[in-house]
Formats: structure tokens, C-alpha cells, sequence
């Protein structure tokens, strides 16, 4: 019998001009915490869809237990012992907790179609408590904290009696006392014998939680390694391709008049009296935790929310932001902190989502000019080292890191003068 769980040899999965994955391998023991690690672009998620069914692999071998198997939807994963835990949880809000673990496979009173509730809400608190977690399994998953809302989706990949478990960056809400506590559920888990695949930008984490690790770099795998066997630089090294002095080298620059000023702003039961200001060539971090309020003020800022009382000023002038489109006009804009939903429209090109919050720039009697708007995207595409096939490609078909990189390309083709960064490394 195969000492390993999980075998994935010489994967590859091509998409119209690009190679997202190209002969990669990655394997996992039981009772195992394996890091995958790797640039934006550098093609883990996309190797992660194929393992859980979300994407059909083009070539290559996936055993589990040291038989071939051929995955065909998340369904069959998941039926296979597979779960995948998105950075973006897979919950119905408006269901409760024990509904969303057991979604499509609620207990019935004998034959009959009826619910067996009492069941049901039972072997929920029976799954919560294997994980040491309690919680009301009636209440709904929207009323729930981000990191409770994640314990229900540890449970619900239990439920399904899952023996390989895929976590996809899942810290990058968490506060440190969260985080803590999901460390010491992974720890507990891999004493049950469940082997879990960790996706991670942080390498401190890495460290702290992992048994080995596996790079990819350009949809390439670069190496396997004891996570004991490594140091930071090692894995930057492997990572980058190349040395790295300094992985953020600090440059000093002369801070210039004032930019933005809020003064007292409010918004009554959210946030109160909130007040900084932010000079020229400066950055101001804005920090909490989470439910602190910070999305909150942003959003206010931006004018998506309104203010009940307060001020905001823009090089020393007081202004009116009532609405996003007043925000662009004064020339500030916002990455937020859900670009699928509100940065981006996934399914429009890079080219497309780059222009659409400045297409007056483009446009001449009625009409887009289109090839400027090719040529304005090109430029940015390289400026900020987007990794995209063509400006022609989706939103939709890009890596995290890469979608960013495009919200972000939209507000620098506005000429923003003020950028809020919600949560950017999410």
C-alpha cells in the first residue's frame, strides 16, 4: 500500500494562450501538513481545482491511496475523501449551520421526504465538538464571525469523511487569537490522520504549522522540501527564481502638502469621530480587527456608504463624496476588499475592467476608441506585470494576484490621487 494518500504526477492544464499548469507533481502523506507556496500566477490554485474537480486536468495522474482516479466534479471529489476550503467560504448565509454542513444530504425520517431536524442538528454538535468548537448549530452562517464561519467549513469537509483537506489561504481574515485556535484544530486534525494541503503567502506560517512544502513558479514545479530542510530565503529563492537582497527595500521620499483629510466622521453604529490625515507620497495604515470598522471608513471615504456627520477634505478644500462616481471625479479610489464582486465584472476582458471607470478618456463622438484602449491597457499589463495570455483574456480566468493587479491597473488609469487599499494581499 502506498505511503501517501495523495499522488499527483506530471500534471498539466493549458487555457487558451497559456500554460497555467505544466507538469507539476505534488503528493501528501496521512496525518500531514503539506505548504503549497508560490507567486501569483505561478499556478496553485489552478492545480488545487483540478484536485477538488472544479477543472479538468489536460495530462497526467492522480492517485489516491495508490490508485488512479479520475475526478470529475466537486460532487465526485468530495465523495472521493477530497474537500476544498476557498479563501472565499462555499455557505448559504440565510441557513443555518447545521443546514450548511449537511446541504443535499439532510437526514429523513425514514422514507419519507421529511427533514429529520433533530438528527441533524445532533450530528452537526457531534462534528462541532470533534473539532472542540460550540456553537448554535440554528443559528445562521451571516450572524457567525469569518473564523466561525470557517470552523463550519472544517466540518462540513468531515462530514463528508474527507481524509485530504485543501485550505486556500485561510488566515487572511483571522486575527492572531483565531489564528492561534485554527493552528491548534489543523494540529488536532492531523492526529486523526487527515492529510491537509495549506496555501499560503505568509512563510511565517509556514514554519509554524507545516511538514513539508512544495514551489511552483510559472505553472512549474520547482521543488519539494522538509519544511525543517529550508529557511526563509531558501524558499523566496525558489519562489522568485533568482537572489532577493532585500525582498522590500525601504526608500525614503519627501512627503509633499496635504492630500486627504477626514475630520470627525461618523456614521452612526458603525464608526465614530474618525479623523487622520494622509500627505502626498505617504501611506497611512489603517488598522483593527476584524469588525473594527475599517472596511467601514474606507467605503464611507469612497462615498459607497454614507456619512452622518464630519468632513472630508482634498488638498485643503472641503468636499461633498455622496456617491462612488463624486469619489472618482475628486480622484480617489478603492480596492476593495472583495474584488470578484466589487472590483471587477469577471466576465469582461483586462482590457475592459482596466477602462471602466474612465471611459470619458476614451471616448469620441459616442464612440470607444478602442485600439487606444488596448494600448493604455498594454502599457499597464507591463508596468505592473500582469500575467495574462492577451488584454483580450477574462477577468475571470486570472490568478488572484493578477485580478488585483488589474483593479488596481483601473484606478491608476483614472489618475487617482488617493488609493484605499482594503485588505489588498487577500
Amino acid at each position: 500500500m502506498s505511503e501517501f494518500v495523495l499522488e499527483m504526477h506530471d500534471i498539466v492544464k493549458q487555457f487558451p494562450g497559456v500554460v497555467a499548469v505544466n507538469h507539476a507533481h505534488l503528493d501528501l502523506k496521512p496525518g500531514e501538513v503539506h505548504c503549497l507556496v508560490g507567486e501569483n500566477g505561478a499556478g496553485k490554485s489552478t492545480l488545487m481545482k483540478i484536485l477538488s474537480g472544479a477543472q479538468p486536468l489536460d495530462s497526467g495522474e492522480i492517485r489516491l491511496s495508490g490508485q488512479p482516479v479520475q475526478i470529475h466534479s466537486p460532487h465526485h471529489a468530495q465523495q472521493l475523501g477530497i474537500s476544498m476550503i476557498y479563501q472565499e467560504f462555499n455557505l448559504s448565509p440565510y441557513l443555518s449551520v447545521a443546514e450548511n454542513i449537511y446541504l443535499g444530504r439532510e437526514p429523513r425520517i425514514g422514507k419519507t421526504p421529511f427533514i429529520n431536524w433533530k438528527k441533524m442538528y445532533a450530528d452537526a454538535r457531534e462534528l462541532l465538538s470533534r473539532i472542540g468548537v460550540t456553537m448554535d448549530v440554528r443559528q445562521a452562517v451571516n450572524e457567525l464571525s469569518v473564523a466561525q464561519q470557517q470552523m463550519v467549513e472544517i466540518a462540513k469537509a468531515l462530514s463528508f469523511n474527507s481524509k485530504i483537506i485543501v485550505m486556500d489561504e485561510p488566515s487572511a481574515t483571522l486575527t492572531d487569537h483565531e489564528l492561534k485556535a485554527l493552528f491548534d484544530l489543523i494540529r488536532d486534525l492531523k492526529t486523526q490522520g487527515i492529510g491537509m494541503i495549506y496555501i499560503s503567502h505568509r512563510l511565517e506560517e509556514i514554519f509554524e504549522i507545516g511538514n513539508r512544502l512544495t514551489v511552483m513558479r510559472d505553472g512549474q514545479y520547482i521543488a519539494t522540501k522538509n519544511v525543517s530542510d529550508v529557511t526563509r530565503d531558501d524558499i523566496i529563492r525558489m519562489m522568485v527564481g533568482r537572489e532577493l537582497t532585500r525582498e522590500f527595500p525601504k526608500e525614503t521620499f519627501a512627503l509633499g502638502e496635504e492630500g486627504l483629510r477626514v475630520a470627525s466622521i461618523t456614521r452612526e453604529g458603525v464608526f465614530k469621530d474618525v479623523s487622520f490625515t494622509l500627505r502626498r507620497g505617504e501611506i497611512v495604515g489603517l488598522t483593527g480587527l476584524v469588525g473594527a470598522g475599517r472596511t467601514e471608513v474606507a467605503r464611507a471615504i469612497f462615498g459607497a456608504d454614507r456619512l452622518d456627520s464630519g468632513q472630508i477634505y482634498l488638498n485643503g478644500k472641503p468636499v461633498t463624496v455622496k456617491s462612488p462616481r463624486d469619489a472618482i471625479r475628486q480622484g480617489i479610489g478603492l480596492l476593495t476588499e472583495d474584488r470578484k464582486n466589487q472590483g471587477l465584472v469577471l466576465g469582461m476582458t483586462v482590457r475592459e475592467n482596466t477602462s471602466l471607470a474612465n471611459l470619458k478618456e476614451l471616448v469620441k463622438l459616442l464612440f470607444v476608441n478602442r485600439r487606444k484602449e488596448r494600448e493604455i491597457t498594454e502599457q499597464y499589463v507591463r508596468d505592473l506585470q500582469i500575467k495574462t495570455p492577451s488584454t483580450e483574456q477574462t477577468a475571470q480566468n486570472l490568478s488572484g494576484g493578477n485580478q488585483q493587479k488589474v483593479v488596481l491597473a483601473k484606478w491608476l488609469f483614472t489618475k487617482s490621487r488617493v488609493l484605499i487599499f482594503d485588505e489588498p494581499t487577500r
